[in-house]
């Protein structure tokens, strides 16, 4: 059955919504538009350089921070940054969307995480990263995220740091009857995940090319979408898998909400971000009490106005926005 495109509930806030924890990667972006990647041994001159905070948990953290506004409840961000210009620039930046930086740590000892991020015509991107700080994430990090985990309602993890890290925050998040959304990205190989750690989630967000590494099926339509979508949950454990399929929309297995949802339609300027976008308003939107087709209608509409802008953390839409675009196309 395809879910209903008529959502009538924009937004089902809570009258007391809770906090939202992200664990994972901040860096900053180095982007850089160009026509095309230079060949071995070629210098290629490229069309523009700019700066945006980045990593996936700092993304999704500023996206939710940004969709929650004034409408109550914190954002609070877990990770690990260098004692550097761009730690305190992130930390500045990110500060000021509204995300609670308190918690993450600076250490002297190595460089912030850094990701040259290659946009083509497209908006297609091609990233090389450099972890830094991100890569030292372990027990300080882990513990903080566990000890800030009353009176939360989500958390959000990736693969951007050692999984054990986001391991432990999963489990004791799961002990605590917390909702835990994993975006599997970027995607790995499965012999070097901890045992139970998709398991540990209760909401998987893979994109297509993390669905395949995830299931072994080939997905190039919504038939093989639901197809990898079902292996997901049977070989690893989730309780709900939302494929994103870029242009061609999302298609959510779960046992009370199943089909496909088709996209917002945008003119994409960078696809860079989207997934954190989708990720982040999808976390903020369930611990405002929406439903999860109702969070994941508003996910969608971040993401796509997320890819008509550039940037990276700076892309991230305003609750404002998000909210008229679900209205504009009901």
């Amino acid at each position: 059955m395809p879910i209903s495109e008529n959502m009538t509930d924009k937004s089902i806030q809570a009258d007391d919504p809770k906090t939202t924890l992200l664990l994972g990667a901040i860096n900053m972006d180095l982007l850089i538009e160009t026509e095309r990647l230079a060949r071995a041994g070629e210098t290629f001159v490229c069309d523009r350089l700019y700066t945006s905070g980045g990593g996936k948990a700092g993304n999704q953290s500023v996206a939710a921070a940004r969709f929650a506004g004034d409408a109550g409840g914190a954002v609070k961000m877990f990770g690990r940054v260098g004692d550097d210009a761009f730690g305190n620039e992130l930390r500045g930046f990110m500060s000021d969307q509204g995300v609670d930086m308190s918690t993450v740590t600076t250490d002297a000892e190595i460089e912030t995480g850094v990701a040259i991020i290659f946009i083509d015509p497209t908006g297609e991107n091609f990233v090389h990263a450099i972890y830094g700080g991100n890569g030292k994430c372990g027990d300080v990090e882990a513990d903080a995220t566990i000890d800030a985990m009353s009176d939360t309602g989500v958390l959000l993890v990736q693969q951007e740091i050692p999984l054990e890290c986001s391991l432990r925050a999963m489990v004791a998040a799961r002990e605590r009857g917390m909702t835990v959304v994993l975006d599997p990205a970027p995607a790995i190989s499965i012999v070097d995940v901890p045992d139970g750690f998709y398991a540990s989630a209760d909401i998987l967000t893979p994109n297509a090319i993390e669905a395949e590494a995830l299931s072994g099926v080939v997905i190039n339509d919504i038939d093989s979408a639901e197809r990898a979508a079902d292996k997901i949950r049977e070989l690893h454990g989730c309780e709900c898998v939302i494929v994103t399929m870029a242009g061609e929309g999302v298609f959510v297995a779960s046992d009370g909400l199943r089909g496909h949802m088709p996209p917002f339609e945008v003119d994409a300027v960078a696809t860079v971000a989207a997934g954190d976008a989708f990720a982040g308003v999808l976390g903020r939107a369930l611990c405002e009490g929406n439903n999860l087709e109702n969070a994941i209608r508003l996910a969608m509409a971040a993401g796509a106005l997320c890819v008509s802008r550039a940037g990276t953390q700076s892309a991230m839409p305003y609750r404002n926005e998000v909210l008229a675009l679900v209205a504009s196309s009901s």
